[in-house]
């Protein structure tokens, strides 16, 4: 079986190199995925191919500098890939400090190389390396996915948690011994079991951070195919679907409940702000909807200014508090839009779901029909319709209104 010489194994990580500079430039400038990640990461494995193409090649300049200019490429594509990583994971306020250390990491290795103390400056440089890579590592631990599984998790950790190993442990070995084994690659040719260990890092970064990227890409696809562009709530499909999953638990003795919801007048509200500002004022709805639902709440649009809201493990009684709460909060907070204030109502019919209702067909009627009376009684009003369980349990009047009574919206605000 042929073996490989550390001279063909560091070529073989050049070339994997320049390869991803290929894909990292598609990514980003063709089909415009994340652009500023691709550029990022893009430029990150081309600095990094000259380290493995040439390593020799910083002997071509002054020896004041040493071995300086040969690392440096790792310093600098450990920053990009750093701030890349950054980017992705949504972690914006990290960047500074990752380029603020990559900044004091190359003077201070560049200032001990200059002074005549090479290995001070290897310690400064590995050290710098190793926190870049820690750093690294932590915010992919911390930004990743919820449920993204625990072995692809580690799989895209394990090579950043090796450089970090490899890296700490040659600024100490610069301490504790005379004459330190190398393990950066940079102004030498190191041994084959070092550029072994070089080529499975690579190629676990390079192929984890395209399928990190990709995965995102995908989740948000499904994420926009399953929302309303407006305002983010659940579109009528995905509605269908959490519905039915609701259902589900009810029929094993859960109690859930629906809120339908619909603006008043809204005609009236496009008329006076235009269809942008009705827009915003659906926006502002949904703002002061998501204000007050908890994290195992839905919330969909069902069309036009009609909303729903998808309460789990929420007795009928609470579901009218929050129905309440939700008409309190939109008529204290006018709709804000190019200098004009307009109070926004809206009527609310609240129902349980109900057993034998697998589809959620009689539920929605339901709280749809209780939705119209409130409409056709006067508006700006909650309608609740209790389920049998309760009516004796905790008192509620079938049909009974809330004790809002409607009342006409001002342009000026309260």
């Amino acid at each position: 079986m042929p073996t490989f010489d550390a001279e063909t194994l560091m070529l073989v990580i050049a070339v994997f190199n320049g390869f991803m500079v290929l894909v990292w430039v598609l990514l980003g400038r063709v089909f415009q995925i994340a652009p500023q990640t691709s550029l990022l990461l893009a430029a990150a494995h081309l600095i990094l191919v000259p380290s493995f193409y040439c390593p020799s090649c910083g002997a071509l300049w002054p020896e004041a500098f040493g071995t300086w200019i040969a690392i440096q490429p790792l310093l600098f594509g450990l920053c990009l890939i750093s701030l890349g990583v950054n980017r992705l994971m949504r972690l914006y306020s990290k960047a500074r400090w990752l380029i603020g250390v990559t900044g004091l990491t190359s003077l201070a290795s560049l200032v001990l190389n200059v002074a005549g103390s090479p290995e001070a400056g290897l310690f400064a440089h590995s050290l710098g390396c190793g926190l870049l890579a820690l750093q690294t590592t932590r915010d992919i631990w911390t930004g990743r996915d919820a449920d993204l599984p625990r072995p692809v998790t580690l799989f895209l950790v394990l090579p950043y948690a090796l450089l970090t190993l490899l890296l700490l442990s040659e600024a100490l070995a610069v301490i504790i011994w005379p004459a330190p084994p190398r393990w950066i690659i940079g102004g030498q040719t190191p041994k084959a079991s070092v550029v072994w260990l070089y080529l499975l890092i690579s190629l676990c970064i390079g192929v984890g951070l395209a399928g990190l990227l990709v995965g995102r890409l995908v989740k948000r696809i499904k994420y926009i195919s399953l929302r309303d562009p407006l305002t983010g709530a659940l579109n009528r499909r995905a509605f269908e679907v959490a519905l039915q999953n609701l259902q589900a638990l009810t029929e094993r003795g859960h109690n859930h409940c629906l809120i339908m919801l619909d603006v008043d007048h809204f005609k009236q509200v496009n008329e006076t702000l235009g269809h942008a500002g009705g827009d915003a004022a659906l926006q502002h709805l949904t703002t002061i909807l998501n204000a007050n639902m908890r994290a195992l709440d839905q919330l969909a649009r069902l069309g036009g200014e009609e909303f729903c809201l998808l309460l789990a493990h929420t007795p009928l009684r609470e579901g009218l508090r929050v129905a309440e709460r939700v008409a309190q909060a939109l008529r204290a907070s006018p709709v804000q839009w190019r200098g004009q204030s307009l109070v926004m109502t809206a009527s609310f019919g609240v129902a349980p779901c109900l057993r034998d209702d697998p589809l959620g067909e009689r539920s929605l009627a339901q709280a749809d029909a209780l939705l119209y009376r409130a409409k056709t009684d006067g508006r700006n009003r909650v309608y609740v319709q209790p389920s049998e369980n309760e009516r004796v349990s905790d008192g509620i009047p079938p049909s009974a209104p809330s004790g809002f009574h409607a009342q006409q919206p001002s342009a000026g605000g309260h």
